[in-house]
């Protein structure tokens, strides 16, 4: 398969739409191939099923234009750190060679989220060491690869961002690959039985909405996503890093 460009890891479906959509959204705009790697079917969700929850990932992915999305099935609320979860993902990394990998933030409200966080963390890593050895679907060693650049995206939990990304052209978009999660939230009059929780709760649209303005109103755009990189960023033009009308 050709390369993905933009690879977003996930521990749930839903994570990538309700964190970092924009950003992918954004980069299909530019032409760049881009792709999600959940690593459970979250089936200990409060709200849905596993059949909804399918259903309604497939409506997200097609409303964000996905190259490739795929699921590794690992146990939700057991995301453990061991070889067999390592390799499925360096696997992945490899199958894919992403440019720029991004995953969850280290420390978050999720136990899932951080062990992701940790789980990508080491497989991109691992993924470049010609002595780890994987094999694709027809047996054949895979060719080491390690992404140029991976950053972290905001979930529940705060961190001071590295980068903020314009994703004003695409916020609708998001919102509504968000809103295709429906079985997720509060705002459907037909889930208004089920239990209540952190994402169902009334005003978590009205908070997506005010954090992804507060982003862009740092750097004078309308909406923004924030990222945290663990090292250094470069660029060869500084007239890139202009995006404020207002000193």
């Amino acid at each position: 398969m050709a390369p993905i460009d933009l690879l977003a890891i996930a521990a749930h479906p839903d994570d990538v739409e309700l964190a970092c959509a924009g950003t992918l959204l954004m980069a299909r705009r530019a032409g760049k191939r881009i792709g999600i790697i959940d690593l459970t079917r979250g089936e200990l969700s409060t709200r849905g099923t596993l059949e909804t929850r399918a259903r309604e990932t497939e409506e997200a992915s097609k409303i964000l234009g996905l190259d490739y999305r795929f699921n590794l099935e690992m146990s939700d609320g057991n995301i453990e750190l061991k070889q067999e979860n390592l390799s499925l993902l360096i696997r992945e990394i490899r199958r894919t060679r992403p440019t720029i990998l991004l995953a969850p933030s280290k420390y978050e409200r999720h136990p899932d989220h951080e062990a992701a966080s940790e789980l990508a963390h080491r497989a991109n890593f691992y993924a470049g060491l010609a002595k780890i050895e994987t094999k694709d679907d027809e047996g054949n060693l895979q060719e080491p690869h390690r992404p140029l650049l991976m950053l972290h995206y905001m979930q529940a939990y705060s961190f001071q961002p590295t980068v903020i990304l314009d994703i004003t052209p695409v916020f609708d978009e998001r919102m509504r690959a968000i809103e295709a999660y429906s079985t997720q939230f509060g705002n459907k009059a037909s889930n208004k039985a089920e239990r209540e929780t952190f994402l169902s709760q009334e005003g978590f649209f009205e908070w997506m909405r005010s954090r992804a303005s507060a982003y862009g109103l740092q750097i004078g755009v309308r909406y923004a996503e924030p990222f945290w990189s663990p090292e250094p960023l470069g660029t060869s033009d500084l007239f890139s890093l202009v995006t404020k009308r207002i000193s």
